[in-house]
């Protein structure tokens, strides 16, 4: 999705101009892979982010976003089918 410069800054802008559906929502994100969606969220107004993957690689990007200053906003989910087991990071 970061390589389709036109579709993300589609998601951003469509967040960004309606950031009264945002603001004080609490937003889940499933299937969060790079995480930039959640961050668009968090910066349109969102108490708080829930990023959900299936694939552990792609839960990298909770441990950059919580580096960041999202840190209290922003949780990751890895869901892992097989066993039906979720846990929060």
């Amino acid at each position: 999705m970061l390589k389709d410069e036109v579709r993300t800054l589609t998601y951003r802008n469509a967040m960004y101009h309606n950031k009264h559906l945002f603001r004080g929502k609490v937003v889940l994100d499933v299937g969060c892979g790079t995480g930039i969606l959640s961050m668009f969220a968090v910066k349109a107004g969102a108490k708080h982010v829930y990023g959900v993957s299936f694939l552990y690689f792609m839960l990298c990007h909770g441990y950059l976003i919580r580096a960041s200053f999202y840190f209290h906003t922003v949780s990751t989910v890895l869901c892992l089918p097989a066993a039906m087991h979720c846990e929060c990071f």
